[in-house]
């Protein structure tokens, strides 16, 4: 009997970065002390991502940010989309300065990059497309710090902002550690995922103990794709898995890499079929050492089969698992496909043998 043991595994990696409470009398050292001491100032924290696309703290140059000094935008805002800059030494600076009112709290709403909210209110939905052939494929974060005064007994009060994650963070990686074959893929994709939606920015202060109410919320998912992360254009794009784990690279018409996704509920209630979230791969499976191929076979059921003309299988690999039914914001989900096979997959064997006995005849003569 030929076999074939595919193995996934999932893990989560929180990406909630390192929090301050949002206040505007903090005296952050480093931070000059001139100026007046009624001027709005910013300040951010460093968080705990370090992969070279997410936006942290330490690569954050730019950040956009409303006030308003009620939760209504009924009114203008106190703060109109203003750019805030990080300057060589480090210090966020924007022109023209505002001045914190004298009668009045504000509530601070940013953001990066900046033509994510752009010149929508964030007290409303902001819509957003994450569809990777449109211009997505990057971080998203926000911050909001609500009901600030400032404090003009301290000589440089300053917003601290705490920004978090909008989207979810997608890797896949995928291996193979049996020695005596090679699996080698042609294609792999990630089905109905869904790229568009609406984000509701919290009315509370993104601080340390994150809850419901002080983190922001996508509603209205729709648009689903395939996000085609291997799609090769010439034989030699193909990818022959090792014992390593692999993260596709972008080539030919492939994404590749790490994906920014919108939070979104996952279903595998067909088993790939109608409006499934799953991974799905494309290739086939040799000997290594004689290159007969191994898999898909003619005992291969037909919805295994790609029917493209190199003869590949297919392997669908659901987005949901046991513990798994939605990707939230913040979050950095690691799948790992390993896919084995028997290491004796084809080979000719033999068993115990066995000896028929010998049928007696007997013939007397007298």
């Amino acid at each position: 009997m030929k076999k074939i043991y595919i193995i996934s595994a999932l893990s989560l990696l929180g990406l909630v970065p390192s929090v301050v409470s949002c206040s505007s009398d903090e005296d952050i050292s480093g931070i000059p002390q001139s100026g007046s001491a009624r001027e709005i100032r910013f300040a951010t924290e460093t968080d705990l991502t370090r992969a070279h696309k997410d936006i942290t703290a330490t690569n954050l140059a730019t950040f956009n940010v409303y006030a308003y000094t009620s939760e209504s935008d009924s009114l203008a805002p106190y703060m109109d989309n203003v750019v805030v800059t990080k300057s060589a030494n480090n210090v966020w600076t924007y022109s023209p300065v505002k001045y914190w009112p004298a009668n009045n709290s504000l509530d601070f709403y940013a953001f990066s990059p900046a033509d994510w909210v752009g010149s929508n209110s964030p007290l409303r939905p902001v819509s957003y497309d994450a569809n990777p052939y449109s211009g997505g494929m990057k971080d998203i974060v926000y911050a909001v710090c609500s009901d600030i005064k400032g404090n003009l007994d301290r000589p440089n009060p300053q917003v601290m902002l705490n920004f978090r994650h909008a989207l979810s963070k997608l890797t896949l990686k995928l291996s193979s550690n049996t020695p005596n074959v090679k699996v080698e893929i042609s294609s792999v994709a990630l089905s109905n995922v869904k790229t568009k939606g609406n984000f509701l920015f919290p009315k509370e202060t993104t601080s340390k103990d994150q809850t419901a109410e002080n983190t922001g919320k996508w509603t209205d998912q729709n648009d689903a794709i395939h996000y085609n992360l291997l799609w090769p254009q010439a034989t030699d794009e193909f990818v022959t898995l090792t014992s390593t784990p692999t993260v596709l690279e972008a080539q030919g018409l492939g994404l590749g890499g790490d994906l920014y996704v919108i939070p979104q509920t996952l279903s595998w209630a067909n088993k790939g079929a109608g409006d499934d979230d799953y991974i799905m791969v494309v290739g086939s499976i040799f000997d290594a050492e004689t290159g007969d191929k191994l898999w898909p076979s003619e005992n291969t059921p037909e919805e295994n089969l790609s029917g493209n003309s190199r003869g590949d299988g297919t392997m669908k690999f659901p987005l949901t698992t046991s513990s798994l039914s939605e990707w939230q914001p913040g979050y950095h989900y690691i799948y790992s496909l390993v896919i084995n096979v028997d290491d004796q997959m084809g080979a000719i064997q033999f068993g115990t043998p066995s000896v028929d006995s010998y049928v007696e005849v007997t013939t007397t003569y007298e």
